[in-house]
């Protein structure tokens, strides 16, 4: 049976409703190159009417938008319409706690805006991407790959800490997904081949630390051909624009050569471990 190339999508939010009185006209700029729907309505008394009405133009479903609103009796109506909802608005104390709270919307990005597209309707959100992968956030069934690649034997030497039991693993990358990704907006994301979706390797940045320190594994079949510092190039660029953070260090054991050359490679600081 011929396989079938994986279907990648760089971004899950396929429309952004903007109902707010900031222009916001890069924002919408980026949007619209990414792909991504840009709807403007006006709203007259019929809300929820005015908002069917535009969707059905543009082939979007509910649940396949993000609501960006000022206005606190739009967010609850689009909660219970089923879309995702962000935006500015005093006396949120009356907001569904699903909507998610932004400063200054003109200031975001399109890629974190997918982020809080993705938490709100609780898939994985993609990071970033490379020539040959994808980064995203990792879920509970991305258990089994990447406790292969954990406890492979050559790959675990280098590891700060032994991998626990499935079961123990399993637990904590629950607790990590919950709590990390929407809280901090970044952390340990998985890495996967664009061509096959298969997970190859884990990286990111270690949560609260600032600078931020970098970490990478991938899987040892996928050694020596570049993987590390296409993921790590990308990420350094990532920590730039998306976070604000242009030192960036890694805790490299001392013996994990390829690893040191990767890390200089990219210009971040490298603490050698010794065991």
């Amino acid at each position: 049976m011929e396989n079938k190339k994986y279907k990648f999508t760089r971004f899950q939010v396929k429309a952004v409703v903007f109902d707010i009185q900031e222009e916001c006209k890069q924002l919408k700029q980026d949007l619209a190159e990414s792909g991504i729907a840009v709807v403007v309505p006006f709203f007259g008394l019929q809300v929820e009417q005015t908002i069917k009405e535009i969707l059905s133009g543009t082939g979007v479903q509910f649940n396949e938008c993000l609501f960006l609103t000022n206005h606190q009796q739009h967010a609850k109506l689009a909660s219970e319409l089923g879309m995702a909802v962000a935006g500015c608005m005093e006396g949120h104390f009356e907001v569904p706690k699903s909507v998610t709270l932004l400063e200054d919307p003109s200031e975001v990005s399109v890629n974190y805006l997918n982020q809080v597209y993705c938490h709100a309707v609780k898939i994985p959100a993609t990071i970033a991407e490379t020539q040959r992968c994808f980064i995203r956030e990792m879920t509970a069934e991305d258990m089994d790959s990447l406790y292969e690649i954990l406890t492979d034997e050559e790959t675990a030497k280098y590891l700060p800490a032994k991998a626990g039991t499935k079961e123990e693993e399993l637990e904590k990358l629950i607790s990590y997904v919950s709590c990390v990704y929407s809280f901090f907006g970044y952390g340990y994301w998985g890495v996967f081949a664009k061509e096959t979706g298969e997970l190859i390797g884990r990286a990111g940045f270690k949560e609260g630390e600032f600078p931020l320190e970098a970490g990478y594994v991938i899987k040892r079949s996928h050694w020596s051909q570049g993987y590390a510092t296409e993921v790590l190039t990308e990420l350094v660029k990532y920590a730039e624009e998306e976070l604000g953070c242009t030192e960036i260090y890694a805790n490299i054991d001392e013996r994990n050569i390829a690893s040191l050359r990767v890390a200089e490679k990219c210009g971040v600081i490298c603490n050698r471990l010794r065991k």
